[in-house]
């Protein structure tokens, strides 16, 4: 019961992330869905764009989980049609504790070839149903400064 109502809550996690950095996907008309699953967890999710009658690859989600089936790790790519591959975008983790859930979002850095240290930080509190009560957010405002809280 405990793990599900968690499982109730990183999901809602991960959908109000997914929403927010990802609003230009927001209207589904005119894109399709490729999910591919192990066992009953998604392991990648490609999303095409659909022109006419031609798809064409848009972006690609990967997730990882532990071993009580949680997400620790949802990373995302841009299609870069030029060099026909797949380019970092994105990256967030996700932290467990008994009654928080702590996110850390990354962007890719093309110069350095790797995720930056977090710029966005969210902190979810849990009440006794492992349902999230409590939000506080913490925003890097720019590349010299540590994370200041902006929400709760």
């Amino acid at each position: 019961m405990k793990t599900t109502s968690l499982f109730k809550a990183v999901a809602l996690v991960t959908l109000m992330i997914t929403g927010v950095l990802n609003a230009e996907v927001k209207a589904q008309e005119g894109f399709i869905t490729n999910k591919v699953m192990n066992g009953e967890l998604v392991a990648s999710k490609t999303i095409f764009k659909q022109e006419g009658s031609y798809l064409h690859q848009y972006m690609q989600y990967t997730f990882a989980y532990d071993d009580q089936n949680r997400l620790v790790s949802k990373e995302a790519s841009k299609w870069d049609g030029a060099k026909g591959a797949w380019v970092p975008y994105f990256k967030i983790t996700f932290q467990y504790s008994d009654n928080e859930i702590t996110t850390n979002y990354a962007r890719w850095n093309k110069s350095h070839k790797a995720y930056d240290e977090a710029v966005q930080k969210n902190v979810y509190e849990l009440n006794d149903e492992n349902m999230p009560t409590v939000y506080k957010t913490y925003k890097q405002m720019d590349s010299t400064t540590n994370l200041l809280a902006i929400a709760k």
